[in-house]
């Protein structure tokens, strides 16, 4: 009795051991294939986030600072603005300095603004200094300025951001692949005797791995669902504290992506489990006893 609740035990612990460690590959790879299926609107995201400062003049009448904010928001390249008066700009940086600088200086030396957010198809290098120049011209404005290292970096770097990820996934597949073979290997390695015992008493190999191939696909359901679950539950995570990226999630290929967790889970779970029972009925016993 003991001795059967030990065997028990093991192989409880074993397929945990199997379950767990078949989720957190499925849930890197589902990571993985989030970000790479979302690759596009994450630089839209950035780009549509470029922000052009433009700095008025400060004897500016509230009337025509809302016809120059008019006038901007009717061009090609303004995705929206928004108009930040000195008294704002002053104690935000009131803010971010901890201390009130007006109380020193005893007047306040900031201009009124306009944040400009670009459509992404001007935010690029070129299109960025255009703006900037033509911006300039108008008599409303006192001075135009933007970070260019930030578009620089956005245009130069997503290209081999794409292929890091894509190449990041393939390489993590073969690992996947080769771990969970691996861990069904060893849980399947206890049972090696009696796989032996049923293919000597004239079992045939159908019959012998069904069972196996059955636990197989529990195992991988299991473990299909459980990184599902992580995975939303980190694509929740991830609006919630930053709500503007609520727009990378769209269902169509979400429900794609989760249905090839389950297909992957799946598929590779009754893959390793079919080649590890092929494997020990092909072995006599002496290489049972080495193994």
């Amino acid at each position: 009795m003991g001795k059967e609740h030990y065997i028990r035990q093991r192989t409880r612990s074993s397929n945990v051991g199997t379950v767990i460690g078949i989720t957190l590959v499925l849930y890197m790879l589902g990571l993985l294939g989030f970000m790479l299926l979302n690759a596009r609107e994450l630089e839209r995201h950035f780009k549509e986030n470029v922000k052009v400062d433009i700095y008025l003049k400060r004897d500016l009448k509230e009337v025509d600072v809302m016809k120059f904010r008019k006038q901007l928001e009717a061009e090609p390249f303004t995705g929206e603005t928004r108009y930040v008066t000195a008294d704002e700009a002053a104690e935000q940086l009131k803010q971010d300095m901890g201390e009130d600088f007006l109380g020193v200086l005893g007047e306040n030396p900031l201009l009124p603004s306009i944040e400009l957010r670009m459509k992404e198809a001007y935010a690029s290098p070129d299109s960025l200094k255009w703006v900037a120049a033509h911006l300039r011209q108008d008599a409303s404005v006192h001075e135009v300025k933007y970070n260019p290292v930030v578009v620089e970096n956005i245009d130069a770097n997503m290209g081999k951001l794409r292929w890091i990820m894509l190449g990041f996934s393939a390489l993590l597949l073969v690992i996947a692949v080769a771990l969970i073979n691996n861990t069904i290997r060893l849980a399947i390695y206890s049972k090696r005797f009696l796989i032996r015992t049923m293919h000597l008493v004239g079992a045939t190999g159908w019959f012998i791995k069904r069972p196996f191939l059955a636990g197989s696909l529990w195992q991988g359901l299991v473990a299909a669902i459980l990184a599902i679950g992580a995975l939303v539950g980190s694509i929740q995570l991830m609006v919630h504290w930053q709500p503007d990226l609520g727009s990378l999630v769209h269902p169509r290929p979400l429900a794609i992506l989760l249905g090839a967790i389950v297909a992957l889970g799946l598929l590779i779970s009754l893959l390793s489990t079919a080649l590890a029972v092929r494997r020990y009925l092909r072995m006599n016993t002496d290489e049972l006893n080495w193994t």
